[in-house]
């Protein structure tokens, strides 16, 4: 299945390379947590997980044609 993946700052840098328009294909059945264990992204750093717009966690199931956003956490001061 084909899912739309966008990454956010530091997170950027996990992207794949020969990723066209930040379409992935990815297995039937996948979680965010599969994925982000695909793409070695560190567990400490996903902290926002929005699947089509709505707030999800990383054991939510991704369908085909799903929009996944990613963002690490948020600091300011």
């Amino acid at each position: 299945m084909n899912i739309t993946l966008k990454l956010y700052t530091v997170l950027r840098e996990y992207l794949p390379a020969d990723i066209k328009e930040n379409t992935l294909s990815i297995p039937d059945n996948s979680k965010v947590v599969d994925l982000i264990k695909i793409l070695k992204i560190p567990d400490e750093l996903p902290k926002i997980i929005l699947i089509n717009g709505v707030q999800k966690n990383p054991e939510s199931e991704l369908s085909d044609g799903d929009e996944l956003s990613i963002f690490p956490p948020i600091s300011g001061g």
